[in-house]
């Protein structure tokens, strides 16, 4: 199995419910159920992730349109980045006004502590 298809398969543990968007490459993918879901509520082609599932999904630009759709349904969800991705959003959101030099050092000992847990 798949390292995403994975993190799919404990996220669904956690919250059956709950829809699960990842963030892959230039798009979100959905997985598995969520995907045969969605693929038929959005018009969105259903195609093979890997030998275990299906996935279907959209452009990164067109998140908040999809999302809109997603929660229109009565879909309840969630968007999962990658820890690379998530640091990048966070430095981005960063006010440099307002951020201590604690705050930078403890947000870099995160990061740090972050990556070296993707590479494991």
């Amino acid at each position: 199995m798949s390292k995403l298809y994975d993190v799919y398969l404990e996220k669904k543990k956690d919250d059956a419910g709950k829809v699960y968007l990842f963030k892959n490459g230039n798009f979100y993918i959905m997985l598995g159920d969520d995907a045969a879901k969605l693929s038929e509520d959005l018009a969105l082609k259903l195609t093979r992730f890997s030998k275990d599932t299906n996935k279907c999904g959209f452009p990164l630009s067109q998140l908040k349109r999809y999302t809109k759709f997603i929660k229109l349904l009565g879909y309840d969800y969630e968007v999962v980045l990658s820890n690379k991705d998530y640091i990048l959003e966070d430095i981005i959101s960063v006010d440099l006004d307002i951020l201590t030099l604690k705050e930078s050092f403890e947000k870099i000992k995160l990061y740090k502590e972050m990556l070296s847990e993707e590479e494991c």
